[in-house]
């Protein structure tokens, strides 16, 4: 397809999730290409829009590691805090628009949770999903692109964190769409065929 043949329906809300390195900004940056501009809010989660937002993400994201949280709970509620400064945003862009979101809550639980970070501070996985569940539960998905095979080794795909994306796909099956590992326009041409065949997008006319 053509850049600018996608229509993203109104209302519908699409995630990209999964491990680092797996090429979710590429087919971001695809998708964002193919649709109409200001149609759609791309939205990088914790990046988020605001000035807050992204300089806490920027230092989550400190080349060095005395730059970034000693602690993995102080690093996950940090995600939260620019998660919970966005959702007002993210609700008015699902509600007017329609929104793509690079990570979810998912992110949270997998790398947080099944990573061993969050658990190590003796935080109960019922307390962590329920903090994580009251902040994030006014975006209900319509469908999540679940990215699990990486291009390129990264220290943060740990064996825990790709079991806890398999266990999160196996706890939302109706959600879920596993993305193989492929080339990036047979993956491009699987998500857009994905989008069209869930009623959540269709071609634009003349593509």
């Amino acid at each position: 397809m053509s850049a600018a043949s996608i229509i993203i329906h109104p209302g519908a809300v699409i995630v990209f999730e999964g491990l680092d390195q797996t090429g979710k900004s590429t087919q971001l940056k695809r998708l964002q290409a193919a649709v109409p501009a200001n149609s759609t809010v791309f939205a990088h989660m914790p990046r988020g829009f605001t000035p807050f937002t992204k300089q806490l993400y920027t230092a989550l994201e400190g080349e060095a590691d005395t730059e970034r949280p000693r602690s993995g709970l102080a690093q996950q509620l940090a995600h939260l805090a620019c998660h919970a400064e966005s959702i007002c945003h993210l609700v008015e862009a699902a509600r007017t628009q329609s929104l793509i979101l690079d990570r979810w809550w998912w992110s949270t639980i997998a790398y947080g949770w099944y990573g061993g970070s969050v658990e190590q501070s003796g935080l109960s996985e019922s307390s962590f999903r329920d903090l994580v569940h009251t902040i994030w539960h006014p975006i209900v998905p319509s469908i999540v692109f679940v990215f699990l095979e990486p291009h390129y080794v990264d220290d943060n795909n740990t064996h825990g964190v790709k079991a806890g994306y398999r266990a999160l796909v196996d706890e939302h099956p109706d959600l879920a769409v596993i993305v193989p590992s492929a080339g990036e326009d047979a993956t491009y041409a699987l998500i857009a065929d994905a989008l069209l065949a869930h009623g959540l997008a269709s071609i634009a006319v003349g593509a």
